[in-house]
């Protein structure tokens, strides 16, 4: 994993002025200097001690601390808590995170980086809440498994297609499209999104459909589970091949060759995909269904796939016709999910023994999702600010 971050840094020159009294019972935002020199002492790579301001409330006449750029009430400096978390995402665990900081010097336990990721985590979600909707045209959606707590869970996972930039994880109980139905409505309503790019599972396209948004279907996936199932009713047609059903003319080496045929039609795509798809799906249409307990014959099973791949061939084929206003095009693939699900979500988590909490889950995923999706502008000095 390359993540590029760019770290906190404690400038004693730099002072935020106060804009709100601290105290819950005050709505003062009059104050005056108190004191102009307060030292703290500080755990940090480079400063042992910093000067901070004490300012009091001109309402409430309470008195409080005002501290340089990069450092907090906390004892540590967020220098020192950016060092830890970046051990941390880059794959050490919370034990070799703190043995990391001791052996050059560093105060930290494990305890504490932890505390710190999942701090980050959180103020990564109210960085994205605070930025408020945007236009997206083109979204993709996936899913992804990891085991919490001895129990698999379910990481949705949402993509600006065209800009690559993460939109929204969450956790969703099951891939069903009941479980979904409310992550795919949020991106929706929230960024206003007329595309869809999902893998080749019903749930997407049904949600879709009632959303009444378009929907594009990954090539990949299709190509994939078209050449699986191709392999798999070739295997049964040398091997053990049922018998011809009554009104079909197709002998054996009909159906390899037509096998061959729908996956190069389905792997090119031509413009006269669809109606080469339903001229195949004629031939195969006297294919019976099997009676209850019976197997699907090879047969069947060629003639559903064939009405699958034609009925869904308009989402197949949807980046050869859609163009954005800009002339943005598509690449018929759902890659730029997949590439945060495998580069921020599941390569750091093979190297975990699982997560104990599921708001872990959450917080981890997508802090390093951030942090790798805008690793030229990410900073973690702006997830200590919020």
């Amino acid at each position: 994993m390359r993540i590029r971050m760019r770290l906190p840094k404690v400038d004693q020159t730099e002072w935020a002025e106060p804009e709100g009294c601290p105290a819950e019972d005050c709505q003062g935002k009059y104050f005056k200097v108190h004191q102009r020199q307060c030292t703290k002492r500080l755990l940090d790579p480079d400063h042992e001690r910093v000067t901070a301001r004490r300012y009091q409330c001109l309402s409430c006449k309470r008195t409080f601390r005002v501290y340089p750029r990069g450092v907090s009430r906390a004892q540590r400096s967020d220098r020192l808590k950016g060092i830890g978390i970046m051990f941390y995402v880059l794959g050490l665990s919370y034990g070799g995170v703190e043995d990391a900081l001791a052996a050059l010097g560093w105060a930290g336990s494990k305890s504490s980086t932890y505390r710190d990721v999942q701090g980050a985590g959180e103020a990564v979600q109210r960085i994205r809440q605070a930025q408020g909707a945007r236009k997206v045209l083109v979204a993709g959606a996936d899913t992804t498994f990891v085991v919490c707590n001895r129990e698999q869970v379910t990481i949705a996972v949402g993509v600006d297609a065209l800009t690559q930039g993460v939109l929204e994880i969450e956790l969703v109980d099951a891939e069903s499209i009941e479980a979904l139905k409310p992550f795919v409505e949020n991106l929706v309503d929230t960024f206003e999104i007329e595309v869809l790019l999902s893998d080749d599972q019903d749930s997407y396209k049904r949600l879709a459909d009632d959303l009444a948004i378009q929907h594009g279907i990954c090539r990949a996936h299709v190509n994939r589970n078209v050449a699986k199932l191709v392999a798999d009713l070739a295997e049964r047609a040398l091997r053990r091949p049922d018998p011809l059903p009554p009104g079909m003319a197709v002998t054996i080496d009909d159906f390899l060759a037509d096998l061959e045929y729908a996956q190069l039609i389905v792997a090119f795509r031509p413009l006269t995909g669809n109606e080469q798809l339903r001229q195949l799906h004629q031939r195969y249409q006297a294919a019976p269904a099997p009676a209850p307990g019976e197997h699907a014959s090879m047969w069947y099973r060629f003639r559903l796939a064939l009405l699958r791949w034609w009925n869904r061939w308009p989402r197949i084929t949807l980046d050869q016709e859609w163009r954005g206003p800009d002339g943005q095009q598509l690449d018929g693939t759902n890659n730029a999910t997949e590439r945060v699900i495998g580069w921020w979500i599941k390569e750091r988590y093979r190297t975990m023994r699982t997560y104990k909490r599921p708001q872990s889950v959450l917080n981890v995923s997508r802090l390093i999702a951030h942090l790798g999706s805008n690793s030229d502008t990410a900073a973690l000095a702006d997830l200590f600010a919020v």
